[in-house]
């Protein structure tokens, strides 16, 4: 119990608490006002409410309350102290994640043919099947079975939406930048999702069964955040409309590759899967083996494919059908990282991956997903006002010899001499093409044929050939067959 001497401060803060912003005048106004007890002067000051909880302020606060007070230090005591009364490793604090761990439907039978499970959003989905000493092999020969044969890919984590009622088309119109309100019966359209500032937040797929009825597809991560979008916008807008988050109820198998129409026809009996029958971008209803399905003709990974969307309690013995019916034309199980790189032979971005925040279609060659026609949609207005000042980046593809003996990493930075002016987004070796293509942020005014500089981990920077999208089959006619 000594006096506490004060310093001047030549601007006259004599601070008592940094994590308030509190000086010494706070405290005395506070005794002169009337709160002279310690934990009065606490809350009306806030001195100690702050991160270190009092542990850096206490004592200073207290002997000042007692030279105003004219008490001792005892007499005042000090406020309770709250811990951490020490550093802590963030590890301790952390503990357990509160965020669930979800399994699809058929997640156990991935453990059998022995998937080494990956963890997307909340979900766990096969990376790839096989032994993590071979991964890269595995990725490789995965890829090929898609390109060359049929494979089956578990895609019951993209998320699933039912939109009905007489304004369901009118609904989509204003949620999505594309245009819904005369989309056919019986077929499918790209969605793509923007916030009032016209950057991207999601992309999907709305399929129409009727009138009023629209089957949408979500990503895996987006898909909770998209449903909180919808119900929020309708608030306001009043449509007539119900949106159901039907995520968990059905499981969704993509059979894809050239011979997957062939496989599929031995337990399809009731939908007509020729190309007339069945053109890309259609959807049906149906049964696959027995089973109510729905069938959309996607072409995520650039080939003939499918996606089956049928009951989640259904989902395990669809694959199980699927594989046995397709032993003839070696069918194989396919993992997510296949899939990743399968699309990236196409060009096709993932949202979130390939877009961060501040992304708008503009700057990811998707202006032939806004229907600028339409009087209004969420972010319509912002991208209106983009196209008058161009973004100063875009994404560009780009390939690399395979020999090359140190390969680029995503978030490996671009460069213009010395400055930085993107960064990778996706990269891979494929081996369909033979080369290492990838996607990157560059400057906006890449073109293709031009060259840009890419700074590896190591530090060494190379070149890398700037090329047209897709990478692969540019025609579309694999998926289109």
């Amino acid at each position: 119990n000594h006096p506490w001497p004060i310093f001047p401060h030549p601007k006259g803060k004599e601070f008592v608490d940094l994590d308030e912003d509190l000086q010494y005048a706070d405290i005395v106004n506070a005794c002169k006002d009337g709160y002279s007890e310690i934990e009065l002067v606490k809350r009306y000051s806030t001195v100690g409410m702050g991160p270190s909880q009092g542990r850096h302020s206490a004592l200073a606060t207290a002997r000042l309350v007692a030279n105003e007070t004219q008490r001792s230090v005892a007499e005042v005591g000090v406020t309770t102290a709250r811990p951490p009364f020490r550093a802590e490793k963030l590890g301790v604090i952390a503990g357990r994640s509160f965020e669930p761990e979800r399994l699809t439907a058929i997640h156990h039978r991935h453990k059998e043919l022995g998937a080494q499970m990956i963890t997307a959003g909340v979900w766990w989905r096969p990376g790839y099947y096989g032994q993590p000493k071979n991964r890269d092999q595995c990725i490789r020969d995965e890829n090929l079975v898609i390109r060359n044969n049929v494979g089956l890919i578990d895609v019951s984590t993209l998320g699933g939406l039912e939109v009905r009622g007489p304004d369901a088309a009118e609904f989509l119109n204003r949620m999505y930048t594309f245009a819904y309100a005369k989309q056919k019966i019986g077929m499918s359209r790209y969605l793509l999702m923007t916030n009032p500032a016209g950057t991207i937040i999601d992309d999907g797929v709305a399929c129409r069964f009727s009138d009023e009825h629209f089957y949408v597809t979500a990503t895996t991560g987006g898909v909770d955040n998209v449903y909180r979008t919808m119900l929020w916008w309708n608030t306001q807008w009043r449509l007539d409309v119900d949106i159901t988050n039907v995520t968990a109820a059905y499981a969704g198998i993509n059979i894809a590759g050239p011979n997957s129409r062939e496989v599929l026809h031995k337990v399809c009996n009731d939908i007509d899967l020729s190309p007339e029958g069945f053109p890309y971008l259609a959807v049906r209803e149906g049964t696959v083996a027995h089973i109510p399905a729905r069938l959309l003709r996607v072409g995520f990974v650039g080939e003939l494919g499918y996606e089956i969307h049928v009951p989640a309690s259904q989902g395990e013995a669809l694959w199980d059908v699927l594989l046995e019916v397709g032993k003839e034309h070696n069918i194989q199980p396919v993992g997510i990282e296949a899939q990743r790189l399968l699309r990236l032979e196409k060009g096709h971005i993932i949202v979130s991956q390939d877009t961060d925040a501040m992304t708008t279609p503009q700057e990811v060659r998707m202006t032939w997903a806004i229907a600028k026609k339409k009087p209004f949609f969420v972010g319509g207005r912002s991208l209106q006002l983009i196209d008058n000042h161009p973004s100063d980046r875009k994404l560009v593809g780009f390939i690399i010899e395979a020999s090359q003996n140190e390969s680029p990493k995503e978030s490996n930075i671009i460069l213009d001499g010395n400055n930085i002016v993107g960064h990778i987004t996706s990269v891979a070796y494929s081996p369909s093409l033979n080369k290492i293509i990838g996607l990157a942020f560059a400057k906006a005014d890449t073109e293709p044929g031009m060259q840009i500089s890419i700074k590896l981990s190591s530090g060494m920077v190379i070149q890398a050939q700037v090329v047209e999208m897709p990478f692969y089959d540019p025609e579309n006619k694999r998926q289109e067959m």
